[in-house]
């Protein structure tokens, strides 16, 4: 597992940590609204088993996320439960909850 501090070099590694495998048949758009110091906007396109990711919003992605930039690296390094921070009221999915349960997978870092 390679080491980031921050949401920029998490986003860093998602290239290169991306299973294309994981994402057979789940074509689409997450949307990524990290709040706090260091977070962002960023939008990531999963078609054809390929992963380009951008800065900004996206006019109709297939589902948004919404967390802090320090819940979303502590998802990633395993410290913390997606299902838990929901019921805490500490990360939000609006939209298709396939592909943002689906989305951690996609990813080894």
């Amino acid at each position: 597992m390679a080491a980031f501090s921050n949401l920029d070099e998490l986003l860093e590694l998602y290239p290169n940590a991306f299973d294309p495998q994981a994402a057979k048949g789940m074509d689409g758009v997450v949307q990524l609204d990290i709040s706090g110091e260091k977070g962002g906007t960023y939008f990531l396109k999963i078609i054809d088993q390929s992963l380009s990711i951008h800065e900004g919003t996206h006019e109709d992605p297939s589902v948004t996320i919404s967390t802090t930039d320090e819940h979303w690296l502590d998802i990633h390094r395993g410290e913390a439960n997606p299902m838990s921070l929901m019921m805490r009221g500490e990360l939000s999915i609006a939209g298709s909850m396939s592909m943002a349960t689906k989305f951690q997978d996609m990813f080894d870092v």
